[in-house]
């Protein structure tokens, strides 16, 4: 292969690795809220890293102690991550990922279903060979509140249900690989 080809071969295996490990911090993030598991939810970001929710911005510390406070309201989480895009510049980068963040939780009325969703804008930057947000603004498009209904099961119930870190089921499957 001619030495120009080979270049940008290279040329665009690095801007793939790049983006690929900058769309896996949104997952990783989203993984860390759902098992309220706050070192992966820290891991995200870089240390002087800001998150920007509008009602609430503040360093990546702070957040995840406003964050796993937050958690707790809900009985259950899931979010999700769909739609993203990302353009890199060096070592700079930024990334909009949809998100739709489902919530049960419990109040004087029953317990209710929230869903929102919106974006998470990401300023991110490589220290060190390692992408992390430098800031993130949650955008939020939408959301809505309607009763939840249980779902069915048996007692005692034989599903495997979500847990918290360090006891949730996932934990044990990625240690196992170790």
């Amino acid at each position: 292969m001619p030495e120009s080809n080979s270049n940008e071969l290279n040329a665009k295996l690095t801007a793939m690795l790049d983006r690929e490990e900058i769309k896996a911090i949104p997952h990783r993030f989203a993984r860390g809220l759902d098992r309220c598991d706050r070192s992966l939810i820290e891991s995200c970001f870089h240390p002087e890293g800001v998150d920007d929710h509008g009602f609430f911005k503040a360093g990546a510390a702070e957040f995840c102690d406003w964050v796993m406070g937050e958690l707790e309201k809900f009985d259950t989480s899931q979010h999700l991550i769909a739609t993203q895009n990302v353009e890199v510049s060096g070592s700079k980068a930024a990334c909009e990922s949809y998100f739709v963040a489902y919530h049960i939780m419990q109040t004087p009325d029953g317990s209710k279903e929230l869903m929102v969703a919106g974006r998470y804008l990401d300023e991110m930057e490589k220290h060190d060979g390692e992408w992390k947000i430098k800031l993130r603004k949650c955008v939020f498009d939408w959301n809505r509140m309607a009763d939840a209904s249980p779902a069915p099961s048996r007692d005692p119930d034989p599903r495997h249900l979500g847990q918290h870190y360090p006891d949730d089921d996932s934990y044990g499957i990625f240690s196992r690989l170790r």
